[in-house]
């Protein structure tokens, strides 16, 4: 967010010294009358604008600053300049054709994103920021509902850094936003708004194992299910999570407690949406026996599993594009026929690299099977979001760079505008789109990497020797017994 506001708004006089210091002096005590602020002096809104425009996106995705708009926590104090820059930037998006899609909170690292005053008293362990965020959200629908058409109350609340009573808490309060605006502003803005959670596939590494794909299952729902079942399911936590914590605390000297939703909290948060938002970014291989201490996790039993055949990122994600289409399969078995937005779909880079084909690479494929959930498993997929913008608000995931303070764009974000404009794939006369090789992490993994069908063909030839050796052994010595 870039609120410097251009020049025209400044109210002293200056008096220019042409002869000495070649300088504006301000002059002391003279103002001129004050206009009103308009969205123009913003000026850094209409280059995001034209950029948006170069893409050829229809809708976009950002978040709001909750500890910036209310820095008590309250409405004591308002910045009102920053809810200006929302309504203009809310406002210029819709006068280009381009929907905003907009979170109210989205959890960063310092302070978690909330107020001070709110972080400093326990964040979201004090039942106080619930109602703190409800008043926030009201204000925000009243301030910004005129623009906005398409809530989110919370983006991606991490998981692994929420404990059970924040978990708790932040799903009331979401709740509560969600009944108000259903109950006070629908009928006048005609939106709609639901909770964005980050979901990313879990694999077992055998998928004819049991205790593996028990393994896995237990996972989704302790990343997932744990946010998403209360909402999206039957008002309580998933079963598999609360049997879990039950047999942990019943041989481990901890307390893992997971609250209880009273009958009138379940009918608050079971219903409160109005479709599925998820981010999707990577998938994981996990089982259930122990073999790396380093990547054993102890409390859920799972040891995670480094695949050296997926294609990895410089920052070590895995590119798995199929386990996008698992993940909205998923959601369909076990939510039904929701409706489903992919809010955030991205991968890092290596800033070094210029043709920038592993993100063109992993756009077109995690596309393709976003493309097969709707298709082939008619999962209710209503939209695709790509991650992220630039490289300035994401270092390493935008689709234009940014430099010397010049946004340029890179090969990843024109790929995706031939996406937008045919409405799907380029036409057939198009070329293959090849696979990027990765960069060896080690000279043994890249020499079995690059020769796999050299090394298929030696095992084979291994394997019928051996077959052979065997029958011909077998049969010798049935023959010598028979002459006996």
């Amino acid at each position: 967010v870039d609120t410097t506001p251009a020049q025209f708004l400044d109210s002293n006089v200056y008096v220019w010294d042409v002869h000495q210091t070649k300088k504006l002096i301000k002059v002391d005590g003279v103002f001129t009358s004050k206009r009103k602020r308009h969205c123009v002096d913003f000026a850094a809104i209409r280059r995001q604008i034209s950029l948006l425009q170069e893409m050829h996106v229809t809708h976009f995705h950002f978040s709001l600053k909750w500890s910036l708009i209310l820095p008590l926590g309250n409405l004591s104090l308002i910045n009102h300049t920053l809810v200006h820059y929302y309504q203009c930037f809310a406002g210029e998006l819709l006068r280009v054709n381009i929907t905003p899609v907009v979170a109210l909170w989205q959890p960063m690292a310092e302070n978690q994103e909330l107020p001070v005053s709110l972080a400093k008293y326990g964040a979201w362990e004090n039942p106080e920021t619930v109602q703190a965020f409800v008043e926030y959200a009201k204000f925000c629908f009243t301030s910004l509902g005129d623009h906005i058409k398409f809530w989110i109350t919370m983006n991606e609340p991490s998981a692994k850094n929420l404990t059970y009573t924040a978990g708790h808490n932040l799903l009331k309060a979401h709740a509560k936003a969600w009944h108000l605006y259903d109950k006070e502003f629908r009928r006048s803005q005609k939106g709609k708004i639901s909770i964005a959670l980050q979901a990313d596939w879990v694999e077992p590494a055998c998928p004819f194992s049991r205790n593996d794909q028990e393994v896995a299952d237990r996972i989704l729902e302790f990343d997932i299910g744990w946010l998403a079942e209360p909402i999206f399911g039957n008002g309580d936590y998933p079963q598999v999570m609360r049997a879990w914590l039950h047999r942990r605390n019943s041989v481990d000297l901890y307390n893992f407690h997971l609250p209880y939703f009273s009958e009138d909290e379940k009918k608050l948060i079971q219903g409160s949406f109005d479709f599925f938002a998820l981010s999707h970014y990577t998938t994981t291989l996990v089982g259930w026996e122990k073999e790396d201490a380093l990547k054993y996790d102890h409390y859920l039993e799972v040891q995670m599993i480094n695949d050296i055949t997926w294609l990895h990122s410089p920052g070590r994600a895995a590119v798995v594009p199929w386990g996008l289409r698992k993940l909205l399969k998923w959601v369909k078995s076990k939510y039904g026929d929701v409706p489903v937005y992919v809010m955030a779909n991205g991968i890092d880079d290596d800033q070094n690299m210029v043709h920038d084909k592993l993100r063109v690479y992993y756009i077109q494929n995690y596309v393709n099977e976003a493309l097969k959930a709707h298709t082939l498993d008619n999962v209710n997929l209503q939209g695709y979001f790509v991650y992220s913008f630039n490289d300035k608000t994401a270092p390493k995931y935008g689709l234009y760079s940014y430099v010397a303070n010049q946004y340029e764009p890179k090969p990843s974000m024109k790929h995706y505008r031939e996406i937008i404009d045919n409405n799907g794939f380029p036409g057939p006369e198009t070329p293959e789109l090849l696979c990027p090789e990765e960069i060896a992490s080690c000279p043994e993994c890249h020499f079995f990497r690059t020769r796999k069908s050299l090394l298929a063909f030696v095992s084979f030839i291994l394997v019928a020797f051996i077959v052979t050796i065997f029958f011909i052994t077998y049969y010798s010595k049935r023959v010598k017994r028979r002459y006996k």
